[in-house]
């Protein structure tokens, strides 16, 4: 295992140019194993798996910056159906056939959108952190912290220590670049995910994928809780599902060696099935 370099993430990107001509980053290992696609969740970007990574060296890693995070411009819609257009049209740029996908919280809900839509190409999904419905209780001082964020958002926020929080400390070169990216996203984009979340239940979807599934969450994860996580394994029609005791809503920032282990277990069962299934 080797360690992260946070300082050079970004000038690891690469850019595609979707049809509109907006740009999508995205940062590809060149492993040389299968292609695992790692796509992040609300407000951060692909840098929310570089700890992940080094634990993860024997697969392709493909990790999109998703659109109006990180270094990719957001598109004309905000909703988890049009992230996940844009990741299936950098998936076939990339000329991917083939790819398992990790998903963590809302990139949790775009491979469900995806593994529903295109069993061909997503061989299996692992849930982080998943959801059916994301709305956000209104009362909540999570909500009420994205409602109240104000152009230029300032990294040093006191928002992003609740938003970032977790049971385990985590490092601090790590955190402070991700907040920087997450307070460059304008509110605008902030907020519309927000509203799209409270109308969005993926149940149907979930119900319509055939693909192995993993769902890992954490005992302590206050944003998607219990009852999230039972009506996500009833949803999905053959899923196993793992509990990490005393971990939160951001497991893989927390302890990524447990995370990649189980992560890794679980794809290579997938891909010892498939080459017996031959």
């Amino acid at each position: 295992m080797t360690t992260v370099d946070q300082g050079g993430w970004t000038n690891r990107k690469r850019l595609l140019f979707m049809p509109d001509g907006r740009p999508m980053a995205f940062i590809d290992s060149g492993g040389p194993g299968p292609v695992l696609l790692l796509l992040h969740g609300y407000s951060d970007s692909s840098r929310s798996f570089s700890l992940l990574e080094p634990w993860l060296s024997a697969y392709r890693l493909v990790m999109p910056d998703l659109p109006g995070h990180g270094a990719s411009a957001a598109g004309s819609g905000l909703v988890v159906g049009d992230f996940a257009d844009d990741v299936a049209a950098l998936v076939g740029a990339l000329g991917i056939d083939r790819c398992l996908v990790v998903g963590h919280s809302m990139g949790a809900m775009i491979g469900m959108t995806l593994a529903a839509r295109m069993p061909e190409t997503v061989g299996a999904l692992v849930l982080i952190s998943g959801t059916l419905r994301p709305a956000f209780p209104k009362d909540d001082p999570v909500t009420e912290g994205i409602l109240g964020l104000r152009d230029p958002i300032n990294p040093a926020d006191p928002f992003f220590d609740l938003w970032h929080a977790g049971p385990h400390p985590v490092d601090r070169s790590f955190l402070d670049p991700l907040s920087h990216e997450a307070a460059a996203i304008p509110t605008s984009i902030w907020q519309g995910i927000l509203g799209a979340f409270s109308r969005l239940d993926l149940t149907r979807t979930a119900s319509r994928i055939s693909v192995p599934v993993l769902c890992l969450a954490g005992s302590e994860d206050t944003l998607f809780d219990v009852d999230h996580r039972r009506a996500l394994a009833a949803a999905l029609q053959d899923a196993k599902t793992v509990l990490l005791d005393g971990f939160g809503h951001n497991p893989h920032w927390e302890d990524p060696e447990q995370v990649a282990l189980h992560v890794e277990r679980f794809l290579q069962g997938v891909l010892v099935a498939e080459k017996e299934n031959i």
